[in-house]
């Protein structure tokens, strides 16, 4: 008899990096492998009866409803992405069961990733695809990358790890949060509150916070005319949280110098937007963070440390406050 029940669901393909396979599970877990049984089916096929006896659920882009009604065992639901917004409010969670989820794993690679994109903002870079593909020689000098401020939005484990890494460059750092707490990757820490007063400081804004009902639109006309002239901006959190309207206008004005997304509502990117052709933007297809090495194991290292946790009465990791929204 085994002493609890591993159910994972998957929407992707045994092929995709996403996928999350039985084996990868039992590795995650170590010891506590042998204490389990471990169950997989895709989104389409489920097996309701072994979902009602399950302890564990971990899975991606999952039905809340389904788990609301079977998943009455489930001690907590392991989502294997960060982002959450999708999934308020919590009142689905049967029972007292937790939602956690994999905050932290996109750092590593979306930290390199997020200051490289701000490095090719600061130089022009945008600039200067675009004179490539118009065949024109334009040789405008930029300043040194450490004469530069970045105002970060939302400064946790991705925000942070994006400007520990532009630090070392003598970048100036401005993080924005809600409660505006000093951090170590920071030289200026301010809350959200304050967002506008910081604005017209930045060479390029950041933004990297949760989509939140209070973060949806949050970057708008008003805030991006507070930038100063030659400014940019990179969206590496959720589409809705910049209004794109109010961006694109910024770019053809020549009000933001450029511009690069990685996030965007919908996804894919409609071959229709009008989003390919302004002038001066990036456009990334929601690549800066996932690994295609390893990310679904690191995910699966934060699930085996809560069960662990759970198993011996501990606080989980990465538990989502639905209050907060993240």
């Amino acid at each position: 008899m085994r002493d609890f029940l591993v159910y994972i669901e998957n929407k992707h393909s045994p092929e995709s990096p996403y996928f999350v396979s039985k084996e990868a599970v039992s590795r995650a877990l170590g010891s506590n492998a042998s204490r389990s049984e471990i169950v997989a089916h895709s989104e389409q096929k489920p097996d309701l009866n072994v979902l009602r006896s399950a302890s564990y659920f971990v899975g991606s882009g999952f039905d809340v409803r389904r788990l609301q009604e079977h998943g009455r065992s489930l001690r907590f639901v392991h989502c294997t992405s960060a982002g959450v917004e999708k999934y308020m409010p919590l009142d689905w969670l049967p029972n007292r069961a937790f939602l956690t989820n994999s905050s932290g794993v996109h750092a590593e690679k979306g930290g390199a990733f997020g200051a490289m994109t701000v490095m090719m903002l600061c130089e022009g870079v945008p600039r200067h695809i675009r004179n490539q593909r118009l065949r024109r020689w334009d040789n405008q000098l930029s300043t040194n990358i450490s004469s530069k401020t970045v105002v970060v939005l939302g400064f946790g484990e991705l925000g942070s790890a994006i400007a520990s890494r532009l630090r070392h460059f003598g970048v100036r750092i401005v993080g924005v949060t809600r409660s505006g707490r000093s951090h170590p990757s920071a030289n200026e820490m301010v809350e959200v509150a304050d967002l506008q007063s910081v604005l017209p400081i930045a060479d390029c804004l950041v933004v990297s916070c949760p989509l939140t009902p209070q973060t949806f639109g949050l970057i708008g006309m008003e805030q991006i005319a507070a930038m100063k002239a030659g400014a940019s901006l990179f969206n590496i959190a959720r589409g809705p949280v910049v209004d794109n309207v109010a961006l694109c206008a910024a770019l053809e004005a020549g009000h933001l110098s450029g511009a690069a997304l990685d996030v965007f509502d919908p996804e894919p990117l409609p071959a229709t937007s009008p989003l390919w052709d302004v002038p001066n933007l990036m456009i990334f297809p929601h690549i800066s963070c996932d690994d295609a090495d390893g990310y679904v194991d690191r995910c699966l290292s934060i699930f085996a440390e809560n069960v662990e946790h759970d198993l011996a009465g501990r606080p989980l990791r990465n538990r989502v406050d639905g209050a907060a929204g993240y």
